[in-house]
């Protein structure tokens, strides 16, 4: 019995950052990243600050990792997308990508926060050093959905799938900026696509 009570805390613990992170996330929908406060993640979740301080160093660290969370839900989803994509064309598989594109693309709270972490890490060295390597690992696993199209397609892309990963992540943060009421601009789905079947090689 005295060898499960550090399995139940741990448990225990995790369930808390789990609690604490869909807080964060939920409120940061609800209303911005920028006016996040630590008290008003820990009422959501229904814990104390100083469950909050077990879990993450600071609002940076909650911040950079609803963002990984985030990111790596998305990785998730689109692997799950192209598991069947061998019955499928290449043109098809670009279609379901595009369409699962266009639900997510609205919203913009996840790109914002990227930015906002980006300006804090110029002034918080310990927070950049972070900001990378957790980048680092999330655009590897994109990377790895990048090759695996490559690979059964055939195709012969014009950059290696980390800088198609790094662009595409670039330009998903500044498409973030532009302003929902331009109904002029084309859609952010398709500004995806068409710049990723060019970095793929088969605009």
């Amino acid at each position: 019995m005295a060898a499960a009570k550090p399995l139940r805390r741990e448990y225990s613990q995790a369930a808390t950052r789990t609690a604490l992170l869909e807080a964060a996330e939920t409120l940061i929908l609800e209303s911005s990243m920028p006016g996040l406060s630590l008290r008003a993640v820990c009422t959501r979740a229904g814990f104390t600050q100083g469950a909050f301080y077990s879990n993450f160093a600071s609002r940076e660290d909650l911040l950079l990792a609803v963002m990984e969370r985030n990111l790596e839900e998305r990785v998730h989803t689109l692997a799950d997308m192209t598991l069947d994509y061998r019955a499928m064309t290449f043109d098809q598989t670009m279609a379901r990508i595009g369409a699962w594109l266009a639900t997510v693309s609205g919203r913009r709270e996840w790109a914002q926060m990227a930015i906002e972490l980006r300006l804090e890490a110029v002034r918080n060295p310990a927070l950049a050093r972070a900001i990378a390597a957790a980048e680092q690992r999330i655009d590897g696993l994109f990377a790895e959905r990048i090759d695996d199209l490559v690979g059964h397609f055939g195709l012969s892309p014009r950059f290696r799938s980390t800088e198609i990963v790094e662009t595409l992540l670039v330009l998903w943060r500044g498409l973030a900026l532009r302003d929902d009421d331009d109904n002029t601009s084309l859609p952010v789905a398709d500004i995806f696509i068409t710049c990723m079947r060019a970095m793929l090689g088969r605009p």
